[in-house]
């Protein structure tokens, strides 16, 4: 396994563990389905899903435009200087570099050699 991967799984490891503390600190029932689609991501990536690895990536996209525009909207408004506003910039920032990291690192060839190996069973 790649060690890029392995950071990866660890970032969606943590992910799933967040949204299990938010689902056990809410009784909105879309809180459990974040944990199960997160570990179903965490299992395609496993398996060697092509399918997971293309969904995973597509979100980690649309997640780096997201923290981009959130970190560009919090600037122009004036509010970075706040106390709220840094920690807008630093949620901002940290979700820009883990997307950033991950649609960098489900678009690399060892990563997807890696990840057809694991579905025809030649990598255990």
């Amino acid at each position: 396994m790649p060690r890029k991967v392995a950071i990866l799984l660890i970032l969606l490891a943590i992910s799933t563990l967040m949204r299990v503390v938010e689902a056990a600190n809410t009784a909105e029932t879309s809180s459990w389905i974040g944990v199960g689609v997160n570990v179903l991501f965490i299992v395609g990536i496993m398996r060697g899903s092509e399918g997971a690895r293309a969904i995973l990536r597509g979100l980690a996209a649309l997640g780096f435009i997201l923290s981009a525009l959130g970190l560009i909207m919090v600037a122009a408004s004036g509010l970075a200087s706040t106390n709220l506003g840094m920690i807008a910039m630093v949620s901002g920032l940290f979700g820009a570099v883990v997307s950033g990291f991950m649609y960098w690192c489900l678009g690399q060839e060892d990563v997807i050699s890696w990840i057809t190996a694991r579905r025809i069973g030649a990598d255990t």
